[in-house]
């Protein structure tokens, strides 16, 4: 399969599993019921803006590292994924009335989510990528 095809299949199954996340979390981490990032578009931007940027930066470790081009892209991939965290843990600290009423659970989820798409864009990318060809 293409790679284009499978990042395409990949992104929207994990889609798909951190909606059904995000659904239990508003159940079970006391957020109030429309919480933004825990709504349908904030979800697939998440979703669209990771793989895009996954997809481009493997591009450019592809350029870079014509040897280890899938062990620069995890490297890279997981120092992103960990500054990722702070925009949960950031809203500890935000005086916005759209965030009101976050909870250290709700921060765990969006962590959680972060690592789903992270996690799923890196095991498609170097599964398809320059490596497997």
């Amino acid at each position: 399969m293409k790679t284009p095809v499978s990042v395409l299949i990949v992104a929207g199954t994990a889609f798909i599993g951190v909606w059904c996340i995000a659904r239990v979390a508003l159940k079970i981490t006391g957020v109030p019921a429309g919480f933004p990032p825990f709504t349908t578009l904030p979800l697939l931007s998440g979703v669209v803006g990771g793989f895009l940027g996954a997809s481009a930066m493997y591009a450019l470790c592809v350029r870079a590292s014509a040897s280890h081009p899938d062990r620069l892209f995890f490297l890279i991939a997981i120092g992103i994924l960990a500054l990722s965290f702070a925009l949960p843990i950031r809203l500890s600290f935000t005086h916005s009335r759209r965030f009101a009423g976050v909870t250290p659970a709700a921060q765990m989820t969006l962590a959680l989510l972060h690592t789903v798409i992270a996690t799923s864009a890196v095991a498609v990318l170097t599964r398809t990528g320059a490596s497997s060809r």
